[in-house]
């Protein structure tokens, strides 16, 4: 009996070995890389709980150009998120979009490569690490535009950000750009209003590239998986950082957020090396 109990159990280990990560389902998309990456359920760090961290920092300097706000996003029900929120100038703060899909890189040594400030988590990548949108990094273009969804932060050769939804907006080729990033789907469009509905009840680690109504560069991550889409939408729209555009980047295991200020820093780590980022470097 007890040797027909353990054939029993190793054919119950055998069938569970290599079972592949379910993918919560998600709103029909053209490409199926548009999911967030997926967390690996054993690195998931338990969430932090709301009664470790205030719920509004306010904005701290970090550096010149560079401020940190860590917010409790109160979502209704009990439910929260953390939120950490690095608000950038673009006039004492340059910007570079970092690809190396043969060679993906730490936050660290993604900022440590360039002397970066700050470094946020690109778009959507496929399983060869390759982008599935486009980017322009020092000048040169490197994959195919999303074409009426998405959309897309970018600097032109004089230093200019701009963060527009390329269905209204769609990109040129002959437009000078030395730098540009894309992302899938618009959380908020160009006028502060929230542009992302569809509710699907996936919840996941988040990042987003959002402009404010003054101009500066806001990078977001919510490390605990609270927010859906749609939800991470409205609360960016309806929030007091006073966004005037946003969209959404790789989420999930890539998400990842790294502030080195000499006056104070910010951290959320992605839990894979990243092949797509945003830096952000002093002036």
């Amino acid at each position: 009996m007890i040797r027909g109990l353990i054939v029993v159990v190793c054919g119950l280990m055998m069938m569970s070995c290599g079972r592949p990560v379910a993918i919560p389902p998600a709103a029909p998309l053209p490409a199926a890389t548009l999911m967030p990456t997926p967390t690996p359920s054993l690195s998931v760090a338990p969430p932090t709980s709301p009664r470790d961290t205030p719920a509004d920092s306010g904005w701290i300097a970090a550096a010149p150009g560079a401020e940190v706000r860590r917010l409790r996003a109160d979502l209704g029900g009990g439910v929260t998120a953390q939120v950490s929120v690095v608000r950038l100038d673009p006039a004492r703060v340059s910007f570079q979009v970092g690809y190396a899909p043969d060679t993906p890189h730490t936050l660290t040594t993604w900022a440590d490569s360039v002397g970066a400030i700050a470094v946020i988590n690109g778009g959507f990548f496929d399983a060869q690490n390759r982008t599935v949108s486009l980017l322009v990094t020092g000048g040169q273009a490197v994959g195919e535009s999303y074409s009426g969804r998405g959309g897309m932060f970018s600097v032109t050769p004089d230093g200019a950000v701009n963060l527009r939804g390329l269905a209204a907006t769609p990109y040129d080729p002959s437009e000078p750009l030395a730098e540009a990033l894309q992302g899938w789907p618009l959380l908020v469009q160009p006028d502060g209003v929230a542009a992302y509905g569809f509710e699907d009840s996936d919840r996941s680690r988040r990042s987003a590239l959002a402009l404010d109504h003054a101009g500066r560069v806001l990078l977001i991550a919510s490390s605990s998986a609270t927010f859906t889409l749609a939800g991470f939408s409205a609360w960016l729209a309806g929030s007091d950082l006073e966004i005037d555009a946003a969209v959404n980047l790789d989420g999930g295991s890539s998400t990842g957020l790294l502030l080195a200020g000499a006056e104070a820093s910010e951290r959320v780590e992605s839990f894979v090396s990243l092949p797509i980022v945003l830096l952000a470097l002093p002036r």
